[in-house]
Protein backbone atom coordinates (compact mmCIF):
# COMPACT_ATOMS: atom_id res chain seq x y z
CA UNK A 1 0.00 0.00 0.00
CA UNK A 2 1.53 3.67 -0.99
CA UNK A 3 2.52 5.97 1.30
CA UNK A 4 0.69 8.78 -0.97
CA UNK A 5 -3.02 7.99 -1.94
CA UNK A 6 -2.24 7.97 -5.58
CA UNK A 7 -4.29 10.27 -7.77
CA UNK A 8 -7.29 9.41 -10.73
CA UNK A 9 -7.16 11.31 -13.97
CA UNK A 10 -10.05 13.22 -12.57
CA UNK A 11 -7.60 14.27 -9.53
CA UNK A 12 -4.55 14.76 -11.01
CA UNK A 13 -3.05 17.82 -11.94
CA UNK A 14 -4.00 18.85 -16.04
CA UNK A 15 -0.50 18.27 -16.86
CA UNK A 16 -0.07 14.51 -15.95
CA UNK A 17 -4.06 13.82 -16.96
CA UNK A 18 -3.31 12.66 -20.45
CA UNK A 19 -0.23 10.23 -19.40
CA UNK A 20 -2.46 8.90 -16.63
CA UNK A 21 -5.08 8.34 -18.77
CA UNK A 22 -2.67 6.84 -21.30
CA UNK A 23 -1.35 4.10 -19.02
CA UNK A 24 -4.93 3.28 -17.71
CA UNK A 25 -5.59 2.79 -21.22
CA UNK A 26 -2.15 0.91 -21.88
CA UNK A 27 -2.55 -1.82 -18.51
CA UNK A 28 -6.58 -1.82 -18.37
CA UNK A 29 -6.70 -0.34 -14.90
CA UNK A 30 -5.13 2.49 -12.99
CA UNK A 31 -1.27 2.98 -12.68
CA UNK A 32 -0.36 3.19 -8.47
CA UNK A 33 3.27 4.08 -9.24
CA UNK A 34 1.68 7.26 -12.00
CA UNK A 35 -1.06 8.42 -9.24
CA UNK A 36 1.33 8.92 -6.88
CA UNK A 37 4.10 10.46 -8.68
CA UNK A 38 1.35 12.49 -10.80
CA UNK A 39 1.85 14.91 -7.97
CA UNK A 40 4.29 16.13 -9.68
CA UNK A 41 3.88 16.23 -13.76
CA UNK A 42 7.68 16.83 -14.39
CA UNK A 43 8.39 14.13 -12.42
CA UNK A 44 5.38 11.99 -14.16
CA UNK A 45 6.62 12.77 -17.73
CA UNK A 46 10.46 12.42 -16.83
CA UNK A 47 9.93 9.26 -15.53
CA UNK A 48 7.83 7.85 -18.83
CA UNK A 49 10.51 9.03 -20.91
CA UNK A 50 13.43 6.88 -18.74
CA UNK A 51 11.07 3.72 -18.78
CA UNK A 52 10.47 4.40 -22.83
CA UNK A 53 14.52 4.55 -23.10
CA UNK A 54 15.19 0.96 -23.55
CA UNK A 55 12.64 0.06 -25.71
CA UNK A 56 13.61 2.89 -28.25
CA UNK A 57 17.60 2.59 -27.78
CA UNK A 58 17.41 -1.10 -29.87
CA UNK A 59 20.04 -2.52 -28.69
CA UNK A 60 18.23 -4.67 -26.51
CA UNK A 61 15.91 -7.35 -28.35
CA UNK A 62 12.30 -7.32 -27.16
CA UNK A 63 13.05 -10.99 -25.05
CA UNK A 64 15.43 -10.03 -23.30
CA UNK A 65 14.01 -6.48 -22.15
CA UNK A 66 10.68 -8.45 -21.23
CA UNK A 67 13.34 -10.36 -19.05
CA UNK A 68 15.36 -7.57 -17.40
CA UNK A 69 11.85 -5.80 -16.38
CA UNK A 70 10.74 -8.61 -14.53
CA UNK A 71 13.93 -9.82 -13.05
CA UNK A 72 14.24 -5.61 -11.76
CA UNK A 73 10.46 -6.07 -10.35
CA UNK A 74 11.47 -9.05 -8.39
CA UNK A 75 14.34 -7.35 -7.19
CA UNK A 76 12.52 -4.37 -5.89
CA UNK A 77 9.49 -7.21 -4.74
CA UNK A 78 6.96 -5.61 -7.28
CA UNK A 79 4.41 -8.83 -7.82
CA UNK A 80 3.01 -7.95 -10.85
Amino acid sequence: MPRLKPLSVDEAPEAARPILAAAEARLGRPSVPGGVVARCPVILEAGRGLSAAPGQSGTLPAEMRALVCERVALMVGCLF
